[in-house]
């Protein structure tokens, strides 16, 4: 009985040092199957108006420099094959999130109003985040959007995801994106995010092959 309390205390311990260590092929991509929990839809925008760039200008400087965007003490990009700018379809990225949790991704697709990143297995989510800019009716005016679609990669990061992670998510990701509209020149008019939860996965779901850049 003297032994089973701290037995118990080291348990989250021993498997924060199975995560923190990584799958056993982490440079394979990942789809939301090998996760675990709900299928969630993220989506985080911002509204600008009086650009001063084009939008193809925009979602060409977001990509070589999403490094420079997203705030490097939540989320630190790096390039994995080689030093980045630029980035390129087929490029993988190394990510430090939070300053202790690793992460890689690989850019599967790229066209003129935005890029797709795809988690590798060493990543605490299994799916994609896409990055777009929409251009509006106006000139001057569009919306900036990131939209994921994944499941937590075990769940040990489910846990952390429904005890806080997400919230950090959503700051770092409106960082990012107030970022890159300061870039984009004129002023923020509207900004929000969405999130859906899907109980179910469907067994169709499938990895889709890489498209040839656009």
């Amino acid at each position: 009985m003297s032994y089973r309390f701290p037995l118990l205390l080291a348990l989250p311990v021993l498997a924060a040092a199975v995560v923190l260590k990584g799958p056993s092929d982490p440079l394979r991509p990942s789809t939301p199957q090998d996760g675990v929990g709900p299928l969630t839809r993220r989506r985080y925008w911002v509204e600008i108006e009086g650009s001063t760039h084009p939008a193809e200008r925009i979602a060409e400087h977001w990509r070589n420099h999403l490094p420079q965007h997203a705030p490097k003490w939540l989320t630190w990009f790096r390039g994995l094959d080689h030093p980045v700018p630029p980035v390129r379809q087929g490029d993988r990225l190394w990510i430090l999130m939070f300053l202790i949790r690793r992460g890689r991704v690989i850019i599967e697709h790229v066209d003129p109003l935005g890029f797709r990143a795809r988690t590798l297995r060493l990543h605490p989510e299994a799916g994609t985040t896409d990055f777009r800019v929409y251009p509006g009716a106006q000139t001057g005016g569009m919306i900036l959007q990131i939209e994921s679609l994944l499941r937590s990669s075990s769940h040990f990061d489910r846990l952390a995801y429904l005890l806080g992670i997400h919230a950090v998510q959503r700051q770092n990701w409106h960082l990012t994106l107030t970022s890159v509209a300061r870039y984009a020149g004129g002023r923020v008019v509207d900004r929000g995010t969405e999130s859906l939860e899907t109980p179910r996965l469907e067994h169709t779901y499938h990895l889709p092959e890489q498209p040839s850049e656009a």
